[in-house]
């Protein structure tokens, strides 16, 4: 054990923090009396420190720390800063007992201030003591090669205080003058006991104790130094430059400043997809090897969420590939008439004279034949147009409202655009409403998709952030105002032109893109703020259209059941037929409607993203290289998507193979993976060598180039996600006293209903096997529908209409829900 003793210089600014001013001026005097008291103290205190090197192991099998004197340390958050060291260092500090006694004589003559203000002293010369102590170690370990941790101390950071009988059974503090009482309290009060790493490779810190890894945020001694490190960001074509505080998240840090991070849990450490490669080499926590190869970790790979940013640092954002987006549907299903809300009417004025001095939005409304409604944008610019096209001009009137006068040449060109923002994707369509023509498509990743991969988690971060309903709802305005900068560029067509956009999506997405809150959508009783059809002007949402345009949201059923379903049903025109029709939209949230002209149920599963990918091993999107179909009797036995090697499994592939497995007898109906002893199909017995252990669980071996693996939890993921929605279709089918049989068609609507196999989907129950031969894959159903309400007023009534007459089912408020859900987990 050494003991050294220390000359410190105590400063006003660390006395004031302890004082609580931390962000707020001192009352005048106050320095003085500060100044007085430091003066003071430098004959009070006896600045000393005792201290040793401690060895010990790491206990790999229970996750601990433990010393040659049998001790151990079992804390996780303690051993994973400590584990990767070469020893410790155990430290008791005390700065005695002279300035304590005499903040106790102040308080005893009922001078509360004074008593307060050598207080503070202490507490700051016992902080700059620690300071210049963990100077001198990382000095020292730094002349080894070594680095250190910041210190840990007992009673802070979670650590149980009784750990200081560790540090003083290693030392013999009394040495220094200070004991441990039986309440584990030490004496001199004045006194600090800690323990820090040293070692290479281990998180070094900046800071002998580092206040930005303690939740207590409100503390007025909280002390950040407000270091900042720089990260060069390559990530798809392009580069930026971040400042990152000291400590923060790497992953956060990037989403927070418009970097997309591949992911499905929103960073909390669950889906293993934030890959990104860093410039140096970091330590790597145990949780994080799990879902990193050791290829992966030779290429400098790391999963951002686990990385907090301590030092400057160069990062490439792995992006999962281009995500294949469904924009097509039947051509079975047309709008019929054409009879947009926007039309453009070519007007000729009488010239104004003494005999007629009418004004001249009298003169237009006259020429319409009736009073209109102009806004003052509209109004401002009135004169000038007129004038310069001799009154002759065009009028695009919105219903009863002029919201733009146009010279005689803007006559044709009358665009809208329909979208449907998936909570993974977003289709967009350009129109020519005039006419009813499809101009152009777009499609591409819902940006909001960085904040998590189904709705509970971009809900959960609205609530978390302060501003992150703002976030979530920006990140989807700045990309509609991306997708018409790309049908202008493309078109040459001027934005102005663009006169409506008509958007659907399920609830969650609706409210975020208008900025509304949705947080009560996550809990009982799941109220949303609205389920109405909205329409408000494009320059309040800040969409860049022209500038008296309209925004229209189709009306949604209920929570779980949005605009999107409300217009799949209308494009499919469920509504309008003799026969039952069953529609099904398999995604993160299952929706699900049953139905004909006389009546319309509908429910939500909450079948989770598994099916999109999120949650599975080696789960991606529909991305290149993500295998995509997969039949046992063929060689090879999968095809991915462009033909690309394997990097992962979508959703269409993990239905496929799943239903492989249940048909060749690998699983049972159960979804247990079967021992190699139990297989007995001849085809099953050619897979023998595929059954195999992963991350210490019965797998199978989908391919083995790409190290590409179905794990039993996965397919646990797989019954959970078919459960509910084959629950969800029997109640339904319940509800109106249906079979089978009354069915006569089955419409798989959206992206993954059009790309799965039906007999694979059949085979494992998540459509019901004797429907198998009455489906039909419709398509972006929703994005048809949103076209519809676009090019058709009379369309956009009817899907009131339709919300309207659709009766919704609450799963989880329904008696036999349980039982049918328990009932459908078997294959």
């Amino acid at each position: 054990m050494d003991i050294r003793s220390y000359e410190i210089e105590i400063d006003e600014k660390s006395v004031l923090r302890y004082l609580g001013y931390k962000d707020s001026e001192p009352y005048k005097g106050l320095l003085d009396k500060i100044r007085n008291a430091i003066h003071d103290a430098y004959d009070l205190i006896e600045p000393l420190v005792c201290f040793d090197r401690v060895s010990f192991e790491y206990d790999h099998e229970n996750d601990a720390i433990r010393f040659l004197s049998g001790d151990t340390i079992n804390e996780k958050h303690i051993v994973e800063r400590l584990k990767s060291a070469e020893y410790v260092v155990m430290a008791v500090v005390t700065i005695k007992d002279g300035i304590e006694n005499a903040s106790s004589r102040f308080f005893d003559d009922g001078k509360y201030m004074d008593g307060m203000i050598y207080d503070a002293v202490g507490n700051a010369a016992l902080d700059k003591l620690c300071e210049k102590f963990y100077s001198d170690v990382a000095n020292d370990a730094l002349k080894e090669g070594f680095e250190v941790t910041e210190m840990i101390f007992p009673g802070d950071d979670k650590w149980d205080i009784a750990s200081q009988k560790l540090i003083f059974k290693n030392l013999d503090a009394s040495k220094i003058g200070v004991i441990l009482d039986e309440n584990n309290m030490m004496h001199p009060v004045k006194s600090l006991s800690f323990v820090l790493g040293v070692g290479k490779g281990i998180k070094s810190s900046f800071s002998h104790h580092n206040c930005s890894k303690c939740d207590f945020f409100q503390c007025i001694y909280r002390n950040e130094k407000n270091i900042h490190h720089t990260l060069k960001v390559k990530y798809k074509d392009e580069y930026k430059e971040i400042l990152a505080e000291d400590g923060s998240n790497l992953f956060k840090t990037l989403i927070e400043n418009g970097v997309p991070v591949p992911n499905s849990c929103g960073g909390y450490h669950t889906c293993g997809k934030c890959k990104v490669i860093v410039s140096e080499k970091l330590p790597v926590t145990s949780d994080e090897m799990k879902n990193l190869s050791d290829e992966e970790l030779k290429k400098g790979v790391r999963l951002s969420c686990f990385v907090n940013v301590d030092r400057d640092l160069s990062i490439t954002v792995l992006d999962e590939g281009k995500i294949s987006v469904l924009t097509g549907s039947m051509g079975l299903f047309e709008v019929g008439n054409v009879n947009p809300r926007v039309k453009k009417i070519r007007i000729k004025l009488d010239m104004p004279t003494l005999d007629d001095q009418r004004d001249d939005f009298k003169r237009i409304c006259g020429a319409l034949g009736f009073d209109a409604k102009i806004p003052l944008s509209v109004l401002k610019g009135l004169p000038g147009v007129l004038e310069k096209n001799g009154y002759n001009a065009i009028c695009v009137l919105r219903r009863n409202e002029v919201i733009s006068v146009e010279g005689a040449d803007f006559v044709g060109s009358l665009y809208g655009v329909s979208l449907d923002i998936g909570t993974t994707t977003i289709a967009a369509y350009l129109y020519d409403i005039d006419t009813g023509k499809m101009i152009d498509v777009f499609s591409g990743v819902n940006p909001q998709r960085s904040y998590g991969a189904d709705v509970i988690s971009r809900i959960n971060y609205t609530i978390a952030k302060e501003d992150g309903l703002y976030r979530l709802h920006v990140a989807i305005i700045e990309e509609i105002n991306r997708i018409v900068d790309y049908f202008c560029e493309r078109q040459g067509i001027s934005n102005e032109n663009i006169y409506e956009i008509v958007m659907v999506g399920n609830t969650v997405m609706v409210h975020l893109a208008l900025g509304v809150p949705a947080k009560n959508i996550a809990n009982s009783p799941y109220i949303p703020s609205f389920t109405s059809s909205i329409e408000v002007k494009s320059r309040d949402l800040g969409i860049d259209i022209n500038k008296e345009g309209y925004v229209v949201t189709l009306p949604m059923v209920a929570s779980y059941v949005g605009a999107d379903t409300v217009a799949a049903v209308l494009s499919s025109r469920i509504s309008e037929s003799d026969d039952i029709i069953l529609l099904v939209d398999i995604g993160t949230n299952g929706e699900i409607v049953l139905g004909n002209k006389d009546f319309l149920i509908s429910c939500s599963a909450a079948a989770g993203p598994a099916f999109e990918g999120a949650g599975i091993t080696f789960g991606l999107s529909g991305v290149e290289g993500a295998i995509d179909h997969v039949d046992f009797e063929r060689d090879p036995v999968f095809t991915t998507i462009g033909g690309k090697a394997a990097k992962g499994i979508c959703g269409s592939g993990i239905v496929d193979v799943v239903a492989e497995l249940f048909k060749h007898g690998i699983i049972d109906t159960t979804g247990r993976i079967l021992d190699k002893g139990e297989v007995t199909s001849v085809v099953g017995k050619k897979f023998l060598d595929r059954i195999v252990q992963y991350d210490h669980m019965p797998s199978f071996l989908i391919d083995e180039a790409g190290g590409i693996y179905l794990t039993q939890k996965d397919i646990r993921q797989v019954q959970l996600a078919k459960g509910a929605i084959q629950a969800g279709i029997n109640i339904l089918m319940k509800e109106m006293n249906i079979v089978e049989k009354d069915i006569k068609k089955v419409y798989l609507a959206g992206g993954f209903g059009s790309y799965i196999s039906v007999e694979s989907a059949a085979e494992i129950g998540l459509i019901p096997k004797g429907l198998k031969e009455k489906a039909v894959q419709i398509g972006n159903a929703a994005g048809l529908g949103a076209s519809f309400a676009l090019l058709s007023d009379e369309m956009l009534e009817k899907s009131k209409a339709i919300r309207d007459k659709v009766k919704y089912i609450e799963l989880s408020n329904n008696p036999y829900f349980q039982e049918e859900f328990l009932k459908s987990l078997y294959f």
